[in-house]
């Protein structure tokens, strides 16, 4: 993340203080280091009918669509947030103004490299959905007759994108560094994934690799697909697939056994993704689904998509039994093997507080709690007692959040664990099979007796290194994460400073020669520099003063 800029960001930053002032966020702003002019002459309408989370959800929306982008993949990350707030920026939709056509034509024109006639027989320069980041269109390819839908990257996107995440970076920083009980969400290393995922999600040809992996593993699916991606025409800035004509689970009338039929085969999917293949959707919401004519259900927009190996599979699968049985030793076991890292963590306090989370949640199904609710709280318990888990996982709580919300349009009495139940068998079996055995057992035996052969090498080899004095130790220091920054501002005005002083010498000098051209009878090269000089050392004094009140 770059260091906060206040001239680059003199229009955006103001407007993001009162926007955040305006929905009762002031007392954290004056936790910071934020400028006393941003705070000034702004109205205190203070918000006391939401809850923070609340709050900070529809200052999102208000903020636009680069902060509803950013919400969303924080909403993500279950393990490092609060499950109410992340409950609330999965609320967030890409629900946004249109831009003109006029503007997103430079983009498709430099995506595609040729005149979009020359592709397009017909294209409809109405989008039929805005989203953050782009905009999607109906067309009819000249070559075959076919219609597709184009998703078109947004006008200057990339520079909107920097701007905003430059301030939430600096925002960061900054709870990072003076708000104590706020440090163990650790938000400066939360913004830096997002700001990975974003630009993973402004790269067109993701997307379009994981609907085409979906594709390959779910042959056996007739009635479960992704729309077909036309390669030929898609790029980083733009995407071609094939038109879906279909409605979402919320805007379609079906009759009952048909509405219990489709939300049991959406289930399906999501457990045959997750527990059979590995490869899941990770934002299955119902804006993202499509029930066609024929009752089929295709998965559309694959920006966001999950992994997790064979043995994260087995891991799953204990963990939902666990869960299940309402067994928390069992649990704390299941999370250290899922665990990435080896931290000591306090194993009586986190078995006490999912021990209250389970009792809390004593009924799971359509008369309970959703399971994915109960994943979302765990995973949250995991990350704040030490427990670091791979981000799947939470990207598998919120697909199966998601799927369970959406099949539950469908069907009220829909319930996620007798669909589950038989993969996870399934998978059992799998697991202590013989082949599965050998392979868990027999082949990390061989390992370790490699590894032993290796000893004697590789001890062989630090004494060597210690003996020619080539031996190093690498120290990371931690708390000083503001000092690149507190730098860069400290050599800034003392660059300004020099430059100042050259200035005033050098105008000294001219202003005794008599030099033409002259102004009211001195050098005007000489009056040039002294006016130059006489800013430049105001600004510096101005903003001194602001920033150090």
């Amino acid at each position: 993340m770059k260091p906060f800029n206040y001239l680059a960001n003199a229009v955006r930053a103001p407007e993001i203080v009162a926007i955040l002032v305006r929905w009762g966020f002031e007392d954290l702003l004056l936790q910071l280091d934020t400028p006393q002019f941003l705070l000034k002459n702004l109205v205190r309408k203070k918000v006391t009918h939401l809850t923070p989370y609340e709050r900070m959800r529809n200052a999102c929306e208000e903020l636009g669509p680069i902060f509803v982008k950013f919400g969303q993949i924080l909403s993500t990350r279950p393990d490092r947030l609060p499950e109410p707030l992340v409950m609330e920026l999965k609320k967030l939709r890409n629900d946004v103004e249109a831009q003109p056509f006029e503007k997103i034509r430079p983009v498709a024109l430099k995506a595609l490299e040729c005149e979009i006639e020359e592709i397009f027989a017909d294209f409809d320069e109405r989008p039929i959905a805005a989203g953050s980041l782009g905009q999607v269109y109906r067309a009819k390819l000249l070559s075959t007759g076919e219609e597709v839908a184009v998703k078109i990257q947004r006008a200057e996107i990339q520079k909107r994108i920097s701007a905003d995440m430059e301030i939430i970076g600096w925002f960061a920083r900054q709870v990072h560094a003076r708000i104590e009980e706020l440090r163990p969400y650790n938000l400066p290393s939360l913004v830096r994934e997002a700001e990975k995922r974003l630009a993973e999600e402004l790269d067109y040809r993701t997307e379009a690799d994981n609907a085409e992996i979906f594709l390959a593993l779910n042959t056996q699916e007739p009635n479960v697909y992704a729309p077909r991606v036309y390669r030929d025409f898609s790029s980083r800035l733009v995407l071609v697939t094939e038109w879906v004509e279909g409605s979402a689970p919320d805007q379609i009338t079906l009759k009952p056994e048909e509405a219990r039929r489709i939300a049991r085969m959406g289930g399906e999917s999501i457990f045959h993704q997750i527990v059979g293949t590995g490869f899941f959707h990770a934002d299955p919401h119902p804006g993202n689904m499509l029930i066609t004519k024929d009752h089929r259900i295709c998965f559309i927009d694959w920006g966001q998509a999950g992994q997790i190996t064979l043995e994260m599979r087995y891991h799953l699968a204990d963990l939902f039994a666990a869960i299940t049985s309402r067994d928390a030793d069992k649990v704390i076991r299941v999370a250290e093997q899922m665990s990435v890292d080896n931290r000591r963590i306090d194993r009586r306090r986190l078995e006490k507080e999912i021990t209250f989370l389970l009792n809390k949640h004593r009924r799971f199904g359509p008369s309970g709690t959703k399971i994915g609710t109960v994943g979302l709280e765990m995973l949250y318990l995991f990350g704040s007692n030490g427990i670091e888990v791979s981000p799947d996982y939470a990207l598998l709580s919120k697909s199966l959040l998601c799927v369970e919300e959406s099949a539950r349009i469908l069907d009220p009495g829909f319930d996620i664990q007798e669909v589950a139940q038989p993969y996870l068998t399934k998978l059992n079996k799998e697991r202590w099979s013989i082949g599965s055995i050998q392979r868990q057992a027999l082949y990390p035996m061989l390992n370790v007796l490699r590894d032993l052969q290796r000893i004697p090498n590789n001890l062989q080899r630090i004494l060597q290194r210690v003996e020619d004095e080539e031996l190093q130790l690498n120290f990371h220091h931690t708390g000083t994460e503001n000092l690149e920054e507190t730098f860069n501002s400290s050599m800034n005005r003392l660059t300004v400073g020099i430059i100042i002083g050259s200035l005033l010498i050098g105008s000294s000098l001219v202003i005794t020669t008599g030099v033409k051209p002259l102004l009211w009878g001195y050098p005007a090269i000489g009056i040039v520099g002294f006016l130059v000089s006489g800013l430049l050392g105001l600004y510096i004094v101005i903003s001194t003063l602001r920033k150090h009140h």
